[in-house]
């Protein structure tokens, strides 16, 4: 039981670790029950107990999740109802049906993710679960005679044992993954557009909102140029882009979402030729640098210039882009979007419309005047922080006069704010900024805290302009990065090395991205055009996967059958071969029908001289073989060893 319930735990263990308290405690205490009850031997618990528990865990989770449909609330009753299982398993076929299931529930938390890990989660739900099946079939087989012996050699026998099935399996597994005909979108698709609240960039930007991410390491995209490679100051990632601020908060707009863009820049005179490889975000938009000159395919490119696509990116997505940052975006602007990019609350703010109104009327030229709110920023004491206070109800004052401390998104939205309280159209663009290349994979990796806000602000015959008020408080942030911009670490493991180091395995992620997650069923159908194939057919592909099953097959079968004959052996077993061997020498033969005390008493008629030895020996087999308290195998080995049969007298 000690290794079913290691099996259960260990399939379960992602799904715990994704569940709310009360779900989670539901899985742990049948098994906490369990393991006391085997090692103190209690007795199963009254049916009508075991029928509340069971109606109490469905109510708390259909409490938890909105009902019991839908892949995290189905996933998750399957592993309460496994655990619970424990609470009334009393015979070897319940053990069966929990190890066994236990392999399903392994596979559904590749509804979640596919990443690096899973690869060993996976091969160790498998081995501890075969080795739990082996322990049960040893159990079951003995049940009628006797316990069960113990491994010949040590505990782990069972597991070398599993080890050996799971590379006999593992190139058959190979030749499914590669030529099994694949189909376009994944087999478990699911209707949610939400599904697990990922961490990322959001729809709205508030203080606070992108300064939260500044703790999560999780990569967010990769990106690989064709050609030249940007410079740190031109990796700005562009995502959502806000035009309306209401209750300190930015949010898009109705043309932003649904009005696409009018001229697309020329991508023949496109500076940057790059793929980028989107972690899953359950959002709508793609990132690209300014500015996308082509939509990826089942998405468009917005009047603002946003990437949005049909569906939320649920998965990993691998898509190509290029990108021509000479581009003037709207030269003239429609009063329409000027009236909403100049739009603001009023009766907020007063001495901050007050200070912009004078500096108005000193600097009436807008360059100028961006430039002098600039350095405001950069020669006052302003600080970039992630301990910034809150703000009350006039914001952007608060922030100005008072605490100027804060994250990105407090420069963006106040330097926002005011260039619309002077005149000067403007809106808010959320996405990453930097990056760290890998020189290895010739790639750059870019993490969730490596996001950032920024303003753009319209002028006359220039158009868009990108302005980043957080460089002018502190240009490490474009320089080297999110982390570079501050001195003290963020939590206690938070090193040069760590990062470095963590930042090199991400290759092999990045890797395995290229190679499992993103070999698609137009990847399979293309795989031999180096062969002069550029297209295999759905039945190709079947032809081609059984002959390579054929062939694996011609390989392991001798492998596999030298494990069923041979493997470790059974010492005892072939000891007492040995000893029917030297009674053929001493001219007995032995009936294979005939058992081990029948084969004695047959001895002493044939054999009279050698009766005893036999007699002795035989019953020492017996014992082992049938006893609850069984011999050791030496001591068989030495009676055999000094077994020397005499031949009969001639008559």
């Amino acid at each position: 039981m000690y290794w079913v319930v290691a099996a259960l735990a260990i399939a379960m263990s992602p799904q715990v670790l994704r569940m709310t308290l009360p779900v989670i405690l539901m899985c742990l205490t049948p098994i906490t029950w369990r393991l006391l009850a085997e090692a103190k031997n209690w007795k199963p618990l009254p049916k009508l107990v075991r029928h509340g528990i069971t109606a109490l865990s469905l109510i708390i989770l259909a409490i938890t999740y909105g009902g019991l449909f839908g892949r995290r609330a189905s996933v998750s009753l399957l592993t309460v109802m496994l655990a619970l299982k424990l609470l009334e398993c009393e015979r070897i076929r319940d053990a069966r049906l929990i190890a066994s299931f236990g392999f399903f529930l392994c596979a559904t938390q590749f509804l979640f993710t596919q990443g690096i890990p899973m690869l060993a989660y996976g091969l160790t739900t498998v081995v501890v679960g075969l080795t739990a099946l082996a322990q049960l079939q040893r159990q079951e087989a003995f049940e009628q005679v006797a316990a069960a012996p113990s491994p010949r050699a040590s505990m782990f026998s069972d597991i070398t044992f599993s080890l050996r099935l799971l590379l006999l399996a593992i190139p058959v597994g190979i030749a499914f993954f590669v030529f099994f005909p694949r189909w376009a979108t994944p087999l478990w698709g699911v209707p949610e557009t939400s599904l697990d609240a990922k961490s990322g960039l959001s729809d709205t930007m508030s203080p606070g909102s992108i300064q939260s991410l500044f703790m999560d390491d999780s990569p967010a995209l990769r990106a690989v140029f064709a050609g030249p490679r940007p410079g740190n100051s031109d990796l700005y990632w562009r995502g959502p882009v806000f035009w309306h601020y209401e209750d300190n908060a930015w949010t898009g707009s109705f043309y932003g979402r649904n009005i696409e863009a009018g001229i697309i820049p020329d991508a023949g005179d496109a500076s940057w030729d790059y793929s980028v490889q989107l972690e899953p975000s359950e959002r709508n938009w793609l990132f690209s640098l300014d500015y996308p000159t082509v939509a990826p395919q089942d998405s468009r490119i917005t009047m603002d210039f946003q990437v949005l696509r049909r569906q939320p990116v649920l998965q990993l997505l691998q898509y190509r882009m290029r990108s021509n940052p000479r581009h003037v975006d709207s030269p003239e602007l429609k009063a329409t979007l000027r009236a909403m990019a100049l739009e603001l609350p009023k009766n907020l703010n007063p001495r901050s419309r007050e200070l912009m109104a004078r500096w108005q009327r000193e600097t009436p030229q807008p360059a100028a005047l961006i430039r002098r709110v600039l350095d405001h920023f950069n020669q006052e004491n302003f600080h970039y922080s992630l301990e910034a206070p809150l703000l009350g109800r006039h914001a952007v004052d608060d922030f100005l006069f008072d605490t100027r401390s804060g994250y990105c998104e407090h420069y963006a939205s106040a330097f926002a704010v005011l260039m619309r309280m002077a005149g000067i159209p403007s809106r808010v663009v959320t996405g990453y900024q930097g990056g760290w290349y890998s020189e290895l994979g010739n790639y750059f990796l870019v993490r969730q805290s490596d996001a950032h806000a920024w303003v753009e602000v319209w002028l006359p015959r220039v158009g868009w302009t990108r302005v980043d008020p957080t460089a002018a408080v502190s240009p490490l942030r474009v320089q080297q990065g999110s982390r570079g911009a501050l001195s003290a670490p963020r939590h206690m493991l938070d090193f040069d090395w760590v990062r470095g180091a963590r930042n090199g395995v991400d290759l092999l992620e990045q890797r395995w991205n290229d190679w499992v997650l993103e070999f698609s069923a137009q990847s399979q159908a293309r795989m031999f055009a180096d062969l002069g194939l550029d297209y295999i057919s759905p039945a190709g592909l079947v032809i081609t996967l059984f002959s390579a099953l054929i062939v694996i097959g011609l390989i392991l079968l001798p492998v596999a059958w030298r494990m069923a004959s041979h493997g470790d052996g059974d010492p005892v077993q072939r000891t007492w071969q040995k000893f029917i061997r030297r009674l053929k020498k001493a001219g007995y033969h032995h009936p294979p029908s005939a058992g081990a005390m029948e084969l004695a008493s047959a001895v002493a008629v044939s054999l009279p001289g050698n009766s005893v030895e036999v007699s002795h020996i035989a019953r020492l087999f017996s014992r082992y073989r049938y006893s609850a308290h069984p011999p050791e195998p030496g001591e068989i080995e030495r009676a055999v060893r000094n077994f020397h049969p005499r031949k009969p007298l001639l008559e």
